[in-house]
This record gives structure tokens, sequence and C-alpha cells, in this order.
């Protein structure tokens, strides 16, 4: 009966390994993917800035007014609520 248990801690101790081998592996993609989204992102934006002077003008005016409406909008965490 003993070995039964020390089976199955053994079987348990693997599985958390390798729940905890997984979110490293997780957070790594996660990263890489966010590196290569802003990589990509940002030679889109010179590559439109060269071929197309005017829409790249125009992208950067409303990615701005988005960020502003999404600064003054959200609720950030630290800051006091409105009475």
């Amino acid at each position: 009966m003993e070995c039964i248990a020390q089976y199955l801690d053994d079987l348990e101790d693997l599985c958390y390994a390798f729940v905890l081998i997984w979110e490293r592996i997780r957070r790594t993609l996660h990263f890489a993917f966010f590196i290569l989204v802003s990589v990509s992102l940002q030679a889109f934006g010179v590559v439109l800035a060269l071929t197309a002077p005017p829409l790249a003008i125009a992208t950067v005016a409303l990615l701005l007014v988005w960020l502003l409406y999404r600064g003054a909008v959200s609720h950030h965490p630290n800051s006091p609520l409105p009475a």
C-alpha cells in the first residue's frame, strides 16, 4: 500500500513540474509574440510612410485620437473615484 502512495506522489510531482515548465514556456511564447507583432507594426509603419505619406499621417492621427480617448475615458487603478 505504501508503494502505491509513493507512486501516486511521484506522479503528482511530475504533473506539477510539467505545469511549472509549461508556464515558463507560455510566458516566453507570449513575449515572443509581442515582440514579433511590435516589430512588424513598426516595419509596416515605415513602409507605409515611404510609399503613401498622406495615408501614414492619417493613420497616426487616428491612433493619436484613439490613445487620447482611451486615456481620458479609462479608469486607472491608482486614481481616486469621482465624487
